[in-house]
């Protein structure tokens, strides 16, 4: 792996050269490249980039697999990366009137005709020979033939396809990624060694009716990735109630998105065969939302309230705040801030520009402002485990919330901690208050004309007023600590 190290407000990365090609580089041992990339996540892809590239490079050069490429479509690599960099003019010969980048690609077609005399070709010499041939065509216009051996296979296409989409810029750590990939590997499993291009309307039919059976906790047992596709439908198909229909629309979605992706770049072409899958959405139908907590509901909740005394605290905060539970897992000591006599949570890094808000501080949780000077910078609820791609701790508090309310007898997924945000909503509502105001505190987007004419929106002193009307005067609280 390239090792990277930052000079000087840049990243430099190096890599070893092969014992065997280091006489081509003057006996030098290592070779060096400054970065464009301006963040070490950047860096650390560019730089992945540029390794595979010279290692294909090597292993065309060498004829054969080498080390470096094991776990690769060596062929396909090479066949994609010289065909590249043949048409950008990088074996350019200057000869007389002939066209450089074509007298350049002639050449190195002699040089491999005089190295290899009349043995066979390599699978790897085989892949450059069509590369400089294609780039040749394509240079002059003509017709590139198509090369079903060098076609990548669904499950490669997805690779190169989640690669690209991870250096998008602003992405934030989530899980997306990671349902990304699993329906991708699902699909692959299911669709087996074919390139992306053959997949027909009948076979993206097929898998969706059959995820329609599929056990939705699939995905949580370890030895999934082990299972081909007949093992994984034994052990998990034909479930009884299959897997939501949102999750349906979103494997359906990331399927399509991959075709696009594909066709934008001449893997396949024709109609899209995932598009048509996706259902609409239907409140009591199909999707079944988050329901606020009852008085009666809360009572029986907190007759044997949590054990642990930080999960106790979180359920406090979510009823007097509606603030989200990572959003509370999260927090920092500094989070905690006063200004113009209000003391709030700032909380930053939401999921959505709106979310990034600042929340008055309830006077049922004037306690969290001494943690927070306690703390300091630190985290005000340590005991929670980060997890998953942003290692945000909200995972692992929703777990022990879950089990909370399981043991309380509440299964149903439209009671949860989000419902919390219910229970303020309502609040609001019946006190009402304006929903572009209260949408503020929330996180919510403003309506258009809020959101346009009056960008600044209420004041801090306002957004204090609004937090104070929370109240359960039917609900019996829990203590906050030990």
């Amino acid at each position: 792996m390239a090792a990277l190290k930052a000079r000087h407000n840049k990243f430099e990365a190096k890599v070893r050269i092969p014992q065997t090609l280091r006489a081509n580089y003057g006996d030098r041992q290592y070779l060096y490249r400054t970065l464009k990339a301006s963040n070490r996540r950047a860096a650390r892809l560019e730089a992945s980039e540029w390794e595979n590239g010279l290692k294909l490079d090597w292993a065309a050069e060498q004829g054969h697999n080498c080390d470096a490429l094991e776990g690769l479509r060596a062929e396909r690599r090479a066949y994609e990366h010289i065909r590249r960099k043949a048409v950008e003019g990088v074996f350019a010969v200057h000869s007389g009137d002939e066209n450089p980048t074509l007298a350049g690609i002639d050449h190195e077609l002699e040089k491999m005709a005089e190295q290899i005399g009349p043995r066979e070709l390599t699978q790897l010499e085989a892949a450059r020979v069509a590369a400089l041939q294609d780039a040749s065509r394509q240079l002059q216009g003509q017709e590139v033939p198509r090369r079903e051996e060098l076609e990548p296979t669904f499950a490669e296409l997805a690779a190169d396809y989640m690669a690209w989409w991870s250096r998008q810029r602003g992405l934030k750590p989530a899980n997306t990624g990671n349902q990304k990939r699993a329906t991708f590997w699902l699909f692959a499993s299911f669709f087996g060694e074919r390139p992306l291009r053959e997949v027909r309307k009948a076979d993206a039919a097929k898998f969706m009716d059959t995820l329609r059976s599929l056990d939705p906790s699939w995905a949580r047992s370890a030895e999934v990735k082990r299972l081909n596709w007949q093992e994984l439908m034994r052990k998990f198909g034909d479930h009884e109630s299959g897997l939501a229909t949102s999750s349906l629309n979103r494997h359906a979605a990331a399927l399509a998105s991959l075709w696009q992706w594909a066709e934008e770049r001449e893997h396949c072409s024709g109609r899209n065969p995932f598009k048509g899958f996706r259902q609409r959405l239907r409140q009591g139908k199909n999707l079944h939302g988050y329901e606020a907590w009852e008085d009666h509901e809360l009572n029986k909740l907190f007759a044997k309230p949590p054990k642990r005394a930080d999960v106790r605290e979180l359920i406090l905060i979510g009823m007097f705040s509606g603030m989200r539970i990572n959003e509370i897992a999260s927090l920092s000591g500094d989070q905690l801030q006063e200004r113009e006599g209000v003391r709030f949570i700032q909380v930053r890094d939401a999921k959505t520009p709106a979310g990034n808000r600042e929340v008055p501080l309830h006077s049922r949780l004037g306690w969290l402002w001494d943690r927070a000077r306690e703390v300091g910078e630190g985290p005000v609820f340590p005991g929670f485990n980060g997890e998953g791609p942003g290692h945000k701790p909200g995972a692992d508090a929703g777990k022990e919330f879950s089990n909370f309310k399981a043991r309380h007898g509440f299964n149903s997924r439209t009671k949860a901690f989000h419902s919390f945000r219910k229970n303020v909503t309502r609040i609001m509502e019946r006190a009402r208050v304006h929903e572009n105001e209260w949408a503020q505190v929330l996180g919510h987007e403003k309506g258009f004309t809020y959101g346009r004419y009056n960008a600044d929106g209420i004041t801090l002193e306002q957004k204090a007023n609004i937090i104070e009307l929370i109240a359960y005067p039917g609900v019996e609280l829990p203590a906050r600590g030990n």
